[in-house]
């Protein structure tokens, strides 16, 4: 939250720049008309003032970010909204078809007056609580928010590229290694048609390799995130006849036992048996939560209701 001497210049140059934009409003000279601009077309202008406010919200997106300095922020916000105020006065002529005001206009009523006071001071408002408001709550996120989407954007283009890369290898040399990495960028869309297509691509795999161990363990998973506990159930018996030391048969028991069977004493003896195997694994955190829940021990827990999310690199 801005300290007091913030809050204070703050309301200064609102009331500053509030005095730029409305005073030619409101105290308008009679005999003092608006020049026209001659060989601006509306569309220019118009251009021109869309880039004027927007640097007036770079302005406050500057700050709000931490990048531009209270000393810098001042002078910054008022140099941008004269500058507002300018390509608004010169767009609006424009569209008058570049007539002046005629000599001797009318000053504005008193309502006129309180009523663009009333805009400047609502404007203010919502200014001071954008400012006082938590950075979650404010603008200046919008551009971490752009940054997210960009980067899950590119990671799903690279992933595209991957699998359209391996579609075209395996077409012409179709291998169980590179069926069950093609099948793993699929798991990793996660939606139903993708799972499903990755399932198809791992049992070809386990055909063309009976003894390929991460084909297995892939296809355990494919089938518990698309809820079909018996082929997991079957496909986890396979695996475990190659790899039966591993933590993987433990942990997908004892899912299968909690949220396809609802057999809770049978998940947390797997549970307890997977934690026993492998403590410092990245799914031991969630796998005691599965356990707790299980166990009765978290407020509110009751049966097993939704499958876990389970990474396809389990």
């Amino acid at each position: 939250m801005p300290e007091p001497g913030q809050l204070l210049i703050l309301i200064v140059v609102l009331v500053a720049a509030g005095g730029v934009v409305a005073g030619p409003l409101v105290w308008r000279r009679p005999d003092v008309g608006t020049a026209p601009h001659d060989g601006d077309d509306v569309g220019s202008l118009a251009l021109r003032h869309r880039i004027a406010v927007e640097s007036l919200r770079d302005v406050e997106a500057d700050r709000r970010a931490g990048s531009l300095d209270e000393e810098a922020y001042a002078p910054a916000r008022l140099e941008a909204e004269e500058r507002a105020a300018r390509t608004r006065a010169a767009l609006e002529a424009a569209q008058r078809g570049g007539r002046g005001t005629p000599s001797g206009a009318p000053v504005p009523s008193t309502g006129a007056r309180r009523a663009i006071f009333a805009a400047g001071g609502t404007l203010g408002v919502l200014v001071l609580l954008g400012t006082v408001l938590p950075a979650p709550l404010t603008l200046a996120n919008g551009s971490v928010v752009n940054t997210q989407l960009a980067a899950q954007e590119e990671a799903e283009a690279a992933r595209q590229r991957a699998i359209g890369d391996l579609e075209a290898t395996l077409a012409a040399h179709p291998q169980a290694a590179g069926l069950v990495q093609l099948a793993d960028l699929y798991l990793r869309g996660g939606t139903a048609r993708e799972v499903q297509h990755a399932a198809s691509l791992l049992i070809l795999a386990v055909r063309l390799d009976p003894k390929q161990v991460d084909a297995y363990r892939l296809l355990v998973t494919a089938y518990i995130q698309a809820g079909d506990y018996k082929d997991a159930t079957a496909a986890t018996d396979a695996y475990a006849t190659l790899a039966p030391t591993s933590a993987d048969i433990p942990f997908f028991r004892g899912l299968v036992a909690y949220r396809g069977a609802g057999d809770r004493s049978a998940a947390i003896r797997w549970f307890d048996a997977f934690l026993k195997a492998a403590p410092n694994d990245p799914r031991a955190v969630m796998v005691r939560s599965l356990r707790a829940e299980a166990a009765g021990e978290l407020p509110g827990a009751g049966g097993p209701t939704t499958s876990p999310g389970v990474s396809p690199g389990s």
